[in-house]
């Protein structure tokens, strides 16, 4: 028998494609675990081990790739950070699919996907084991579905249209957000033939099979993600106003603005490109209803990997011969601004090189997360100021601790004041130190904590020691995290010691009040 060679030939539009794909993986590989965890990864990683139809402010799905990371890597922050890496690299080839759909070479796709790798916001999110990663993902994924679509005259691809809008809302709630858009396009733009049939109520009737377990927790707890919707809009999205959600995104995207926006331009606008119109309906109708919530930059993020590739497309086709100047000084201005932005989007620098190149570098770039949740301007990024002082804490509670007998240590609680910060701090960092774990009546951690303590000494985390001195004869503080570049700075770990009364009821009673917080009546 003659041995069969098979060939496998590849592009060199695809071999260029890889390269960044594999760029994606290998920037975040080396620079993922520099900081420590953000005190939501620490949360959403301990979703893991309390596998749930839903949490207090996400979907399902968050908590199961935590149980899926924890499986394969262990506590390993590049563990934990690996799928959002992974996530990324996925939506460069996405975005590759697209701009050679629509006729773009190798140029459009350097254009967009340079764009892509280097905007802060993308590499931020394929940084951070959040939703957002498999939320821009998902986005670019339906996107991709329909444009198909629409581009074959097919509905029958509604099916993984509301498969995969399922999935999205398992993962993040604002995967409406573009369902709204493109159905709204699709009717404003003369194509709601496809709305018509048999298969967009199919699609409807299997994304709402995938969420009903999530909607049936929703219903059998009170409706958590209205109470989260509410206390988020009152405490941060009311603070930026209007104005908030187009500098912040701007922030987000920096130089790659100068790609996406003339792309937007172009499809409600051009007659040459008017079969795209509809994408760039739906861009404006997510963007106009993320306005109008006074929403987040990043909330945004993936709505614009089309219009990258679309920018790509553009600067390829048109801005040629005569305009190819003008091109290309464009094209240097956004490369400049994105990497000069780049430290605010990856862990590339020390906290301390990192302040001194905000200082001077913030009065001519407009660096992402600089303002606060509160309202309040820094001259330090949010999210670095939640990656650092976690490990610090932890070993200031496990000095606590081990500064106990054995009998009081198995009587002994921990309890971090109304942060999941707190208690996350010491679920993964106090690790090493064979902790057990904190309690805290914040975020999801109100549902995993036991309804009663043993009556004991308690190692207490708050900025002050509140009204403890009526519960505990002997308080004595024993650290304070004094970094200067910690959000939370200032923060301390009290001892607490010789209970006064029954603190084990008083904890019941309230755990009771928080709990009951969440069951139907």
């Amino acid at each position: 028998m003659k041995n069969t060679i098979i060939k496998v030939t590849v592009s060199r539009y695809w071999m260029v494609a890889a390269m960044f794909i594999a760029a994606k993986l290998i920037i975040h590989f080396i620079t993922n675990t520099r900081y420590e965890l953000l005190r939501d990864e620490m949360l959403f990683f301990n979703m893991g081990e309390h596998l749930s139809a839903g949490y207090a402010t996400v979907p399902p799905v968050t908590g199961f790739l935590a149980f899926l990371t924890n499986e394969i890597f262990g506590f390993s922050v590049f563990g934990i950070r690996f799928f959002p890496a992974l996530m990324g690299a996925i939506s460069i080839y996405f975005i590759a699919l697209i701009v050679k759909e629509i006729g773009g070479g190798i140029t459009a796709l350097c254009i967009a996907a340079v764009s892509y790798l280097l905007a802060p916001g993308f590499l931020l999110v394929g940084t951070l084991f959040t939703p957002n990663a498999a939320d821009d993902l998902i986005w670019l994924i339906i996107t991709w579905l329909i444009f198909r679509m629409v581009r074959s005259g097919n509905p029958g691809l509604w099916i993984p249209v509301g498969i995969m809008t399922g999935i999205g809302f398992l993962n993040k709630y604002s995967v409406l957000f573009p369902v709204a858009g493109f159905l709204t396009a699709l009717l404003v733009t003369g194509k709601g033939k496809l709305i018509a049939s048999k298969y967009f109520l199919i699609s409807i009737g299997l994304g709402m099979l995938i969420i009903s377990p999530n909607i049936i927790w929703q219903y059998t707890h009170a409706w958590p993600v209205i109470t989260h919707l509410s206390e988020l809009k009152s405490s941060q999205l009311d603070l930026m106003g209007y104005t908030g959600f187009p500098v912040s995104l701007a922030g987000f995207c920096q130089g790659s603005v100068i790609i996406w926006l003339p792309a937007l331009v172009m499809l409600l606008f051009s007659r040459e490109e008017k079969q795209y119109r509809y994408l760039g309906v739906a861009s404006v109708t997510i963007l106009v209803l993320l306005l109008l919530g006074k929403a987040k930059g990043y909330y945004a993020l993936g709505a614009i990997p089309v219009l990258l590739a679309f920018g790509g497309y553009l600067f390829e086709k048109y801005l040629s011969g005569r305009l190819r100047i003008a091109g290309y000084s464009l094209l240097t201005v956004s490369l400049l601004m994105s990497v000069a932005a780049i430290p605010s989007g990856l862990p590339v620098m020390s906290l301390e090189n990192y302040s001194n190149y905000i200082a001077k570098t913030r009065r001519f770039i407009a660096h992402p997360l600089l303002e606060w949740d509160n309202g309040t301007r820094h001259g330090f990024s949010q999210a670095w100021a939640d990656m650092t002082g976690w490990e610090e804490l932890a070993g200031y509670v496990a000095r606590a601790y081990y500064s106990l007998s054995d009998e009081e240590k198995k009587n002994c609680t921990i309890y971090g004041e109304r942060n999941y910060g707190y208690a996350g701090a010491v679920y993964f960092y106090g690790r090493e130190h064979n902790l057990p774990q904190a309690i805290t009546f914040h975020e999801s951690y109100v549902f995993w904590a036991p309804d009663t303590i043993p009556q004991g000494p308690m190692i207490y985390i708050y900025r002050d020691i509140n009204d403890l001195e009526k519960y505990f004869g002997n308080i004595s503080l024993e650290g304070s995290v004094d970094n200067i570049f910690f959000r939370e700075k200032g923060l301390k770990v009290f001892l607490c010691r010789e209970p006064l009364t029954d603190v084990s009821e008083v904890y019941k009673e309230l755990a009771r009040r928080e709990k009951n917080k969440y069951r139907r009546y």
